[in-house]
C-alpha cells in the first residue's frame, strides 16, 4: 500500500512540475512573439549615432510596425517604423541622400536610420517622452497644439493629458515595450 501512495504522490508531483514547465514555456514563447527582436545591427548604430535608447527604438519598431519591412499603414506609412512617404521625403533632404525614392522607406536600415533621426529631431524639438513619442504617433502639428491649449498643457512643454485614446495608448505600450527591451539590446 505504501508503494501505491508513494508512487501516486510522485505521479502528481512530476505533473505539477511538468504543468509548471509548460506554463513557463508557454510565456516565454508570447514573450518572443509579443517582444521579438530583429535588425539589432541597425537599431544599435542608428540609436547611437543620433543619442537614443535602442530599447526605445526597437520598442517603437515593434509597437509600429511588429518588425515587419514591408508593412504599410492605412495611412500610407512604410516600413518598419511606418514612415511616411513626405516625412521620408523630408528627412532625406535633412540628411543629403540625394538619391531618395520612397521605395527606399522599406529598406529595414534607411527606414531604422531616418525613423531614428526622426525621434531624435522630435525628441529635440519636444524634449519630454510623452510629448515626442505622441508627435511621432499623431504628429508634430497636432502636437504643438495641443501644448498651446491650456486644458491639455498647463506648461506649454508636456500634456497633463493625451487627447488621443489611439496616441495615448501608443505612448503607454512604447514605453512598456522599452522594459521588456531592456538588457536585450
Amino acid at each position: 500500500m505504501d508503494k501505491v501512495k508513494k508512487k501516486s504522490k510522485f505521479v502528481y508531483i512530476l505533473a505539477f512540475f511538468i504543468i509548471i514547465g509548460l506554463l513557463l514555456l508557454s510565456m516565454l514563447i508570447f514573450y518572443k512573439v509579443r517582444y521579438p527582436i530583429k535588425y539589432n545591427e541597425y537599431i544599435t548604430k542608428y540609436s547611437n549615432e543620433y543619442s537614443l535608447s535602442p530599447t526605445l527604438v526597437a520598442s517603437v519598431i515593434n509597437e509600429e510596425s511588429s518588425f515587419n519591412p514591408s508593412a504599410v499603414s492605412k495611412m500610407n506609412a512604410i516600413g518598419l517604423m511606418q514612415i511616411s512617404p513626405s516625412t521620408g521625403k523630408y528627412i532625406a533632404e535633412k540628411l543629403g541622400d540625394e538619391d531618395y525614392a520612397t521605395e527606399k522607406l522599406f529598406d529595414p536600415e534607411t527606414n531604422i536610420k531616418y525613423g531614428c533621426y526622426y525621434l531624435s529631431y522630435l525628441r529635440e524639438k519636444f524634449k519630454d517622452i510623452t510629448v515626442y513619442l505622441s508627435a511621432y504617433n499623431a504628429g508634430e502639428t497636432t502636437v504643438s497644439l495641443w501644448l498651446d491649449d491650456t486644458t491639455i498643457s498647463q506648461d506649454g512643454k508636456t500634456l497633463d493629458r493625451v487627447p488621443y485614446n489611439v496616441t495615448k495608448t501608443y505612448v503607454e505600450r512604447i514605453i512598456n515595450g522599452m522594459k521588456h527591451y531592456k538588457g536585450r539590446i
